[in-house]
């Protein structure tokens, strides 16, 4: 993971209209639509990337697995290799392992949207755990508790904005990152590094709240999955999909209205 690669956005009117919008001071809302629409090939192929359906499949089985008394083997079972008592450094070092390991024995099938994908998918497991569990190192049975809280319908709503706010939000800064840099001191659209940052967290904030399009339907998709049928890789890759679909519109709405 992090082979990530960043460059010059492309010179088409599409992204001259984004780096007009980001010299003219527009707000992150109207750039993150101009973004968006420029990059909507991207996102429609995020739709069906298998990459991010193996994340999100694991991410659905793993909070499934929370729920079996033998929360490490089944963890196991997913080809997620943690200690007996996994704590969170286990869990998510096992997670972005198991991408990993998935990548490198596909690699036809392996895209810079796909490793977005993972590195999102650890930054959630990491933080919403972190922040159900006490202290700085929670214990296995912290952890395993906290995991569990995502197998309800509630749970995986929250989840499910959680990391696609963060994979939005890194698919965003993938095509942005190097020009936003360009536009820092000077007669640039900001003044130092301080303002630079402010818009990266407005840009984040954004995202997080474009990503609540998807919160009730993560919910619903995994109640019924969970009952109906089991979670399967395919039925996550549908749900990615439309998930991605809702947020590329949702971006596009938010863009044109001015956030």
């Amino acid at each position: 993971m992090g082979s990530i690669r960043l460059g010059r956005l492309p010179d088409s009117k599409p992204w001259r209209r984004v780096v007009a919008h980001i010299a003219e001071g527009e707000s992150a809302a109207v750039v993150a639509g101009a973004t968006s629409r420029a990059a909507v090939q991207g996102l429609r192929r995020g739709e069906w990337d298998p990459g991010i359906a193996r994340t999100v499949f694991l991410l659905a089985r793993i909070a499934l697995a929370a729920r079996d008394t033998d929360f490490a083997g089944a963890l196991r079972d997913l080809d997620i290799r943690v200690p007996h008592e996994p704590g969170l450094f286990d869990l998510t070092a096992a997670l972005a392992g198991a991408l990993q390991a998935w990548h490198a024995a596909h690699p036809g099938r392996r895209t810079d949207l796909g490793e977005m994908g993972a590195l999102a998918a650890a930054e959630s497991l990491a933080a919403l755990v972190g922040d159900h569990t006490a202290g700085l190192f929670p214990t296995g049975t912290e952890v395993r508790r906290s995991v569990r809280d995502f197998s309800t319908l509630n749970g995986f709503a929250a989840l499910g904005h959680d990391y696609f706010a963060r994979f939005v939000r890194r698919f965003l800064l993938y095509h942005l990152g190097r020009e936003l840099s360009q536009h820092v001191g000077g007669a640039g659209r900001f003044a130092d590094h301080g303002a630079h940052a402010a818009f990266v967290a407005d840009l984040d904030a954004h995202c997080r709240e474009a990503a609540v399009i998807v919160r009730v339907f993560a919910g619903q998709w995994y109640s019924k999955a969970r009952f109906e049928h089991g979670i399967t890789e395919r039925q996550a890759q549908g749900f990615a999909a439309k998930c991605l679909e809702k947020l590329r519109g949702e971006l596009a709405r938010r863009g044109a209205a001015g956030g």
